[in-house]
């Protein structure tokens, strides 16, 4: 890894954006975090670039003194936030995808994404049929490499819980013990969790090539 590594995160607002930028912001190995988000943060550090805009357009005279190799990106919501399919499809898919086409343009090699267990373009579900989509979409880009994250329920505080993440949750807990295997991909995992995840195996494997995907029982073995 090099000893100047300089990152982006777009979603640091969001429950796993809001801790990977924490990890970031106290890492030794980063010297420099990029933050693209509609509202400030409540952040501050001498590491710390933040880019507010309202459709998370990069500033590239912000980026000049030391152009991000790695990205992250953590946006994404729910078809009840969002109000319609085409509301859902705007964010998960198509603004997912330009942003990551801006960090390949501003000079990222490496981009993580979080997605979602069971992405495909042919889902019928309509939630992970545009998860599926995007990453098609980003897989084509041209980053040297790509990482999806595809957990199953997340757990945590959120700003606004989500009604069907806490039911999932509940009954989760209920057969944890049962969950072994296969399973463990439907175990409710901190976002937390996933951003350390994701942190980690950006540091380790930045010289990696291709697409890589990472379910949340891939994730509960790297923390062992």
């Amino acid at each position: 890894m090099s000893n100047s590594t300089s990152i982006i995160i777009a979603g640091s607002t969001g429950l796993i954006g809001h801790h990977l930028l924490n990890f970031a912001l106290k890492s030794d190995d980063i010297t420099h975090v990029y933050s693209i988000t509609r509202r400030p943060l409540d952040a501050s550090s001498s590491k710390l670039v933040q880019m507010i805009d309202s459709e998370l357009k990069i500033n590239k005279e912000q980026v000049q003194e030391a152009s991000p190799t790695i990205g992250f990106i953590t946006l994404g919501t729910t078809l009840k936030k969002a109000g319609s399919k085409a509301a859902l499809k705007a964010i998960d898919l198509t603004l997912v995808v330009n942003t990551a086409k801006e960090m390949y343009n501003i000079g990222v090699k490496h981009v993580y994404v979080v997605s979602c267990i069971g992405a495909s373009p042919s889902a019928l579900s309509h939630y992970l049929k545009c998860k599926g989509q995007m990453e098609t979409e980003i897989s084509c880009i041209g980053f040297e490499s790509v990482t999806f994250m595809q957990p199953g329920p997340l757990a945590g505080d959120r700003d606004e819980p989500r009604k069907d993440e806490v039911l999932l949750q509940a009954v989760a807990r209920v057969f944890t013990p049962l969950m072994k295997g296969f399973l463990l991909n439907y175990k409710p995992i901190e976002g937390e969790k996933v951003a350390q995840c994701m942190l980690g195996l950006a540091l380790e494997n930045n010289q990696q090539r291709g697409i890589h995907r990472y379910t949340s029982k891939a994730m509960f073995g790297l923390q062992k």
